[in-house]
């Protein structure tokens, strides 16, 4: 009886060695096979950095972002990425100026960072027939709480959501968000600046915004404008309100202002992009830094609930066909150039050990701490009438000079 337990006891391991064996030698199974019998849908977002659309009042009109919308109309600009935004789900884009007819030009301002009164030194305008340029080749979105949206006053700021309006491109700014509908799922865009505006302004809005879109969306991207022009590195508010945003709830964070590109961060699974750099940027004649990004991640849901992965791509771009003139139609880059742009995001990326190989996708590893944080949901309504509080306190310099208490009224706005 021994030696014959003994051999059944031999041949349930050998069936079992079989067994695995054979599994090991089948192929892995698809990702249809995965998801069969499971509700799945995907969703890809694209961010693109600063939009200038015309020039500022230190530019002359030939060769400019105007001259060149006379000679070949709106598809010029984004005619070699159209076909990326087209293809996509949405497409976020920072504009960065003002469209307007007939606002005057805003001299200056007051800086909540610094409580004190500042010349406006340069001021962006354009014609609001222009958001064409957006519009025609697939911007879904965009951003429009910056430094530049006061350049013309309050009326320049109202006539530039008028023609966001009129040409059916959403604005999002400060805390007034955006909801789409896509793929039967809720995606929604808050727009916040720390850049101009104090750090007790930018993190309420900051909140607000948040609250309102935890009610009800699915995905949240938050678009911050934020950091110092030109610094490669994004500095510490910036990583304190990047890491804010994810903490409140936000799936992926998009940031503004440097003008040039700054590095990425995986934080808590998601994606922070501190800086886009320029992209189609009608405020400098000549680049003084002509790398720039397409910043794609496209987030995947099964039965309603949202998969961290590392489904991120980035598109290497110039903001410029050519280095020595900038004609404000951003191109895609191959080869050497883009190795050069990937090469320059990875060394400012280093810190927070985030690396992204030749194909502009992250090759890290699966994160470590990929918790989804509580986040807050809004039990009352918001108070739309803080933000023109808001935007008043960076503009009624000019007319009171009272720059005390405009420091008294934001940091009522900002309570």
């Amino acid at each position: 009886m021994r030696k014959r337990k003994a051999r059944r006891g031999s041949a349930r391991r050998c069936a079992v060695l079989l067994l695995l064996a054979l599994l090991l030698a089948l192929p892995p199974l698809s990702p249809a096979a995965a998801e069969e019998g499971h509700d799945v849908r995907r969703i890809t977002l694209s961010a693109v950095g600063d939009c200038t659309l015309g020039r500022n009042q230190k530019m002359i009109y030939y060769e400019s972002w105007d001259h060149l919308y006379e000679r070949y109309g709106s598809d010029y600009f984004l005619q070699h990425v159209a076909a990326v935004f087209q293809n996509d789900d949405l497409t976020i884009a920072n504009l960065e100026g003002v469209l307007s007819e007939s606002a005057p030009r805003q001299k200056s301002f007051f800086r909540q960072k610094t409580g004190q009164a500042d010349k406006k030194e340069y001021c962006h305008l354009g014609r609001p027939e222009y958001l064409k340029a957006l519009t025609g080749s697939g911007v879904d979105v965009v951003s429009f709480a910056n430094n530049h949206n006061i350049d013309y006053g309050l009326q320049g700021f109202t006539d530039t959501l008028d023609a966001c309006e009129s040409y059916g491109l959403p604005a999002a700014y400060y805390d007034t968000v955006v909801r789409f509908e896509r793929q039967g799922l809720t995606v929604g865009v808050l727009s916040v600046d720390a850049s101009y505006c104090s750090r007790e302004v930018s993190e309420s809005c900051l909140r607000a915004g948040m609250a309102e879109l935890n009610r009800d969306c699915d995905l949240i991207a938050v678009c911050m404008h934020w950091g110092r022009n030109y610094e490669k590195a994004a500095n510490r508010e910036q990583v304190e309100l990047g890491h804010l945003c994810v903490e409140l709830g936000a799936d992926v964070v998009f940031g503004c202002h440097a003008h040039i590109l700054q590095g990425v961060e995986r934080y808590k699974g998601r994606y922070i992009f501190y800086s886009l750099g320029n992209f189609s940027y009608g405020g400098r004649p000549k680049p003084k830094d002509v790398q720039t990004m397409i910043a794609q991640q496209t987030f995947t849901f099964v039965d309603g609930e949202l998969q961290l992965d590392d489904a991120v791509q980035l598109i290497p771009c110039w903001m410029s066909g050519r280095r020595d003139i900038n004609d404000y139609s951003p191109v895609i880059q191959t080869g050497s150039e883009a190795k050069k742009i990937l090469k320059r995001i990875n060394e400012r990326s280093a810190r927070f050990g985030t690396e992204f190989d030749a194909e502009g996708r992250p090759c890290m590893g699966p994160a470590a701490d990929t918790a989804i944080p509580s986040v807050p949901v809004a039990k009352e309504p918001l108070v739309p009438e803080r933000i023109p509080a808001i935007i008043r306190t960076l503009l009624n310099v000019e007319e009171s000079g009272d720059v005390a208490g405009l420091a008294v009224e934001w940091k009522k706005a900002a309570g």
